[in-house]
């Protein structure tokens, strides 16, 4: 993997703060569903809060393949950036939320102030794949990242 391209992932991801996250519908697996989440990383992981009563979680706990997009709202073509990931989700353990919360309220301080709730989990997404969009440098280009 080219370090070039990892750091400019990396950078990307450290620069913005919400993604779109598409799962498999858990009662009907011919049904995608896609929702927005708020997002911090450690490295290529990505993490992410949701309440267990939501149908995202439902859908994950049934199939925890997912695709991921992070990109701007840019009207000119030619300007457009953004990534493409492709991965599987996973509850954070216990021990490790301390940390994860850590990253998260760096980048989210309003979190600080939430009570904490039973009925919410972090999860964490491991990339698979990642493609790396920008057309800064030619109408479709896009840079591919196999983790």
């Amino acid at each position: 993997m080219s370090e070039n391209i990892k750091n400019e992932v990396l950078n990307y991801l450290k620069k913005h703060l919400y993604g779109n996250l598409a799962s498999i519908n858990s009662s009907d697996p011919k049904q995608p569903h896609a929702t927005t989440i708020a997002y911090v990383n450690d490295g290529f992981n990505l993490y992410f809060t949701t309440s267990v009563k939501t149908q995202k979680f439902s859908n994950l706990e049934k199939n925890p393949k997912v695709a991921m997009t992070v990109d701007n709202d840019e009207p000119d073509w030619m300007k457009l950036t953004g990534l493409q990931i492709e991965g599987a989700i996973e509850i954070v353990k216990e021990q490790q939320i301390p940390s994860i919360f850590g990253i998260y309220a760096e980048k989210f301080p309003i979190i600080k102030g939430f009570s904490p709730n039973p009925e919410y989990r972090f999860l964490k997404i491991t990339p698979k794949k990642i493609w790396l969009i920008d057309y800064t440098k030619g109408f479709g280009h896009r840079e591919y990242l196999e983790l």
